[in-house]
């Protein structure tokens, strides 16, 4: 009878360490996709734990570490491709090589895995903000959507008229960019007082350096888990930029659907007491709810509403005319393409972590902040 030996790959104990690592990791997001009650357990207990110290050392930097961490991949595939014909040649040395790159191509792989899983794909299975702040008993119709609709458009009006501007027109912020970040920290702190898992530390936000290309992917922000960083683009305009740093603050704290990072967004500008923070707030939402009320109300009592003043509209955008001649001057691929590639990517993340509407659940903000102002209105 023959005795059972180990593989040669299973000799090695890295290999070991690799294996039960991904093996755990693939248990914890087993259970996460069938217990709601873990995923809301280690969102609130586990998660902030887990992320503080990664959040505190990319903190201690100004620029993106995961920009860096990701054109570093980039070059480290250039530079496989380049030297694997010289191994070829020298056929020695080709083992050696083939198992160094293969193991340290497991652990980078290992390493994206295990932070994907933990800081993002765990929390799409926790209890939605609508499930457990919100009375989802309650229906909402056309006049609840209405109303919302008119109280963000009101308070945009009355703030596109407050606001600091530049010669041209431009909103801009009155302080420093670091005073900026500040205050969006602050006012996320202050939500932390009702949601619990927004309160704590929050980093600066990060710059992207290559803000050109995400402007041809529409990104006006974007979180990454493996480095558990905000970042935002420098060429969107500059309005946007307080309700995006909120949004991805809220994708640190473990809100992962983008209809409640958005919401988040959102609350945290309006409840703060800066009026550049609060504009910012409410033209994150105006589209959303503009759209959802051509869709859903009836014409005769659309015409009956107050319409975005003309200050708010030249406001409320992604980029400028000048800003996208800018985008295409340097653009490498076509925006097209980019773009196409992007919502790709996005929809095939979001349908595998059972969020079955895709890029559309971008949208259901407008149910949350619909049901904000109907539980306002019953107070």
């Amino acid at each position: 009878m023959r005795k059972w030996k180990k593989t040669k790959i299973l000799q090695s104990r890295q290999n070991q360490c690799i294996l039960l690592l991904f093996l755990l990791i693939t248990v914890i997001h087993a259970i996460a996709w069938n217990s709601r009650v873990f995923a809301d357990w280690y969102r609130l207990y586990v998660f902030p734990v887990l992320t503080g110290l990664p959040a505190r050392l990319s903190g201690l930097f100004r620029g993106s570490v995961g920009e860096v961490l990701i054109g570093a991949g980039i070059c480290l595939v250039i530079l496989e491709i380049v030297l694997l014909p010289f191994f070829l040649i020298r056929r020695s040395r080709l083992y050696r090589y083939r198992f160094r790159n293969v193991r340290l191509v497991c652990w980078i792989l290992l390493y994206i895995y295990g932070t994907e899983t933990l800081h993002c794909y765990v929390l799409y299975h926790a209890t939605t903000l609508e499930e457990q702040y919100f009375n989802q008993a309650a229906a909402y119709g056309a006049k609840d959507l209405v109303n919302a609709y008119v109280q963000v458009v009101t308070k945009a009006n009355e703030l596109s008229e407050k606001v600091k501007r530049t010669a041209d027109g431009t909103a801009v912020y009155h302080g420093t960019l670091g005073q900026l970040y500040q205050d969006c920290v602050l006012a996320m702190r202050r939500q932390g007082k009702t949601y619990p898992y927004l309160a704590g530390y929050y980093p600066n936000p990060k710059p992207i350096h290559a803000s050109y290309f995400m402007s041809q992917q529409y990104l006006l922000g974007i979180y990454f888990p493996f480095t558990m960083e905000a970042n935002y683009n420098t060429v969107m305009y500059p309005v946007n930029l307080p309700a995006t740093v909120c949004h991805e603050y809220s994708h640190l704290k473990g809100i992962i659907l983008e209809d409640e990072a958005n919401f988040f967004g959102f609350l945290a500008c309006i409840e703060s007491d800066d009026a550049y923070l609060q504009y910012s707030g409410y033209l994150s939402v105006l589209g959303y709810l503009s759209r959802q009320v051509q869709k859903s109300v009836p014409e005769e009592i659309r015409k009956t509403l107050p319409a975005a003043n003309e200050q708010v509209r030249k406001d409320d955008i992604f980029l400028t005319q000048e800003q996208w001649e800018q985008v295409e001057k340097k653009a490498v691929f076509s925006t097209e393409a980019v773009n196409q590639a992007t919502n790709a990517f996005l929809e095939t993340n979001l349908t595998m972590n059972g969020i079955t509407d895709g890029m559309q659940s971008y949208s259901r903000v407008v149910r949350l902040v619909v049901r904000y102002y109907g539980d306002i209105d019953t107070k």
